[in-house]
């Protein structure tokens, strides 16, 4: 199983959860827990740090924004999600 697969159907079966940086981060552009998953569930990694075991994945959210989550796959199989935010373009 491809990672962003085994990502997503963690998520799907309810097996994640947001560190308190990621809710307050989530929180601060105006996003919620429904948004981090549909980001998710529709979203494509773009970065891996393999060494970290870290994925950025790259979604929508439910208004249509973008919205970055960082997250990594735990030892106990759940998915912890490290931060989200807007992408918004660099420049």
């Amino acid at each position: 199983m491809s990672n962003i697969r085994e990502i997503q159907s963690l998520v799907r079966s309810g097996l994640y959860y947001l560190t308190e940086h990621a809710g307050d981060e989530a929180d601060d552009d105006g996003f919620d827990i429904y948004d981090v998953e549909q980001g998710v569930l529709a979203g494509k990694i773009r970065r891996t740090w393999p060494k970290e075991g870290k994925y950025e994945v790259i979604g929508v959210a439910l208004d249509g924004r973008p919205i970055g989550i960082v997250c990594r796959i735990t030892n106990t199989g759940k998915i912890r999600v490290i931060t989200v935010y807007e992408d918004k373009p660099k420049g």
